[in-house]
């Protein structure tokens, strides 16, 4: 078992693919700084993100191929929607990643799209744990985030003595459903 850290200087979080050995498991273990993330609140319209860690391994598939298995780690916080307050979020979540050398034959082997894997792709030169732990923050993080308890409340509109147009309306068979329940009686 090797260590990425005694391969690659501590606050390095790229990864060179090509000085990896296929005969070792790959550790690492990153916490990454304030300086590092600084950009990633702009980007991301975050107000903070602190504790963002990085863990997992890196073996080899096969004599060619590389898996990367890893948790990563974030406290968040954004604003709510609604209210404008802090919405604190704590993001725990492992993520997993498929480097093909060969990336288009092993996508021509598979049946159909929905076979398609996600988190497949070409051996890069270099992997950027940095980059792949603000990825799956930004994926995982709510669009529209909301303090508990706040609802929104849907916005009717519509021109002056025209009835606006609900949801319910836009269903014309949902109205069918209560009249089945009605005649069942």
């Amino acid at each position: 078992m090797s260590d990425i850290s005694d391969k690659f200087p501590q606050d390095s979080h790229l990864v060179i693919v090509s000085q990896l050995s296929q005969n070792k498991i790959h550790k690492f273990s990153i916490k990454f700084e304030n300086k590092d993330l600084s950009d990633y609140v702009n980007l991301l319209n975050l107000r903070r993100i602190s504790k963002v860690t990085i863990t997992g391994k890196i073996v080899a598939e096969g004599k060619k191929n590389w898996l990367l298995n890893a948790k990563i780690g974030a406290s968040v916080t954004q604003g709510c929607v609604v209210t404008m307050e802090d919405v604190n979020t704590r993001i725990d979540q492992k993520i997993l990643r498929h480097y093909y050398a060969d990336y288009q034959s092993h996508e021509e082997t598979l049946t159909s799209e929905e076979d398609l894997d996600p988190d497949a792709e070409e051996i890069p030169h270099e992997i950027n744990l940095l980059t792949l732990t603000m990825e799956a923050i930004s994926i995982i993080l709510n669009d529209f985030p909301r303090k508990d308890g706040i609802v929104i409340d849907p916005v009717l509109s519509a021109p002056k003595g025209v009835k606006p147009l609900t949801d319910d309306a836009v269903k014309p068979f949902a109205g069918l459903a209560s009249l089945r329940d009605k005649l069942k009686e």
